[in-house]
């Protein structure tokens, strides 16, 4: 792992640990507003991750800290890495890059590509007896309707504080109750 890489590491020490994009790591709000501090996970979220990028961290992490439970909220499944003069770089929506993959990188192939991740994930906390609650923005809505009238941060373009507690407050009922979701792709 690079260590040009920054997370949100405010719990030093937990036995659960938190993956995600800009929506984990918590753009807008304060350390102890975001969903993993709510959960007392160690926060591993990165501002413009893609599905790719968490498989790419999880092995080493998840052995470094051996957790118990694993919490994922998956970037959107049009995100994906690709290395460019040797360097990763996440392909969003806005990437410069973009229109050269899109080519090659169908809506399909974006939607294999993020299950295959997801799929990668399952794989890993299986082996290490793990439990992964895991869940994409799109299976929030059942709980959290009417995304565009979700609660903003101070930023306004991304979720508030009370929106992180309930994003942690699903996350615990699925962790005790066992609930799997789909992983939501659209």
């Amino acid at each position: 792992m690079p260590h040009t890489l920054t997370f949100r590491n405010i719990v030093n020490s937990s036995d659960s640990l938190a993956f995600g994009c800009s929506h984990t790591w918590g753009v807008g709000v304060e350390d102890n507003e975001t969903w993993p501090f709510h959960l007392g996970a160690i926060n591993f979220g990165r501002g413009s991750a893609s599905a790719d990028f968490i498989i790419r961290i999880a092995p080493e992490l998840l052995d470094k800290h051996n957790p118990i439970t694993v919490y994922v909220l998956w970037p959107d499944w049009t995100r994906f890495d690709y290395i460019k003069n040797g360097v990763y770089n996440t392909s969003l929506p806005t990437d410069k890059n973009r229109i050269e993959f899109m080519k090659n990188h169908t809506d399909d192939w974006l939607k294999n590509n993020f299950h295959q991740q997801v799929k990668l994930m399952q794989e890993y906390c299986a082996a290490r007896n793990i439990k992964l609650v895991d869940m994409s923005l799109y299976d929030l809505i059942p709980y959290i309707d009417h995304a565009n009238m979700w609660p903003l941060s101070k930023l306004g373009h991304h979720y508030a504080p009370s929106w992180h507690q309930q994003v942690a407050d699903i996350f615990q009922n699925a962790n005790i109750n066992n609930i799997k979701h789909p992983i939501a792709d659209d």
